[in-house]
This record gives C-alpha cells, sequence and structure tokens, in this order.
C-alpha cells in the first residue's frame, strides 16, 4: 500500500513567511534576526532605533530568525 499525501487546505501551494511581533522587539542596532537571515528579508524601516520589518517578497519561511531572536519575537 502506498501512502497518499495529504494537502494541508490552509496553506496549499504557499511558503510560511515569517512575523514580528512588534510588542516583543526591542529594535536593537544588531539585532541577531536581521544578520542570521539568509535573504535580507529582516528589514530596518528607519535609521538607528527604527522598526524591524519582514519583507514578505523575501522571506523564504526558513525558520532561522525564529530560533535565533533573543526575546521570541518573531513567528510564522
Amino acid at each position: 500500500m502506498k501512502k497518499q499525501k495529504r494537502s494541508n487546505k490552509r496553506n496549499s501551494g504557499k511558503t510560511k513567511k515569517a512575523r514580528i511581533l512588534e510588542a516583543k522587539c526591542d529594535r536593537s542596532p544588531f539585532c541577531p534576526v536581521k544578520r542570521v537571515c539568509p535573504t535580507g528579508a529582516v528589514e530596518r524601516a528607519g535609521f538607528f532605533m527604527g522598526k524591524v520589518v519582514i519583507n514578505d517578497e523575501k522571506c523564504i519561511g526558513c525558520g532561522r530568525c525564529i530560533q535565533i531572536c533573543p526575546h521570541n519575537a518573531v513567528s510564522f
């Protein structure tokens, strides 16, 4: 018997995208999340203590940012 793949109807054909919870983010200028992103999807909207955002077009859903964030401010 072969196992049939089940499709996830909620997320079929889409990759998960990371989100930043602003209430938990400390907006550090040395943000480790920004440094570990392989595609450069984590960007700062402003200069020094500006808002940190994730560019949905660049995010590949690898999850590195979730693992490295010391404040647990990143989730899918």
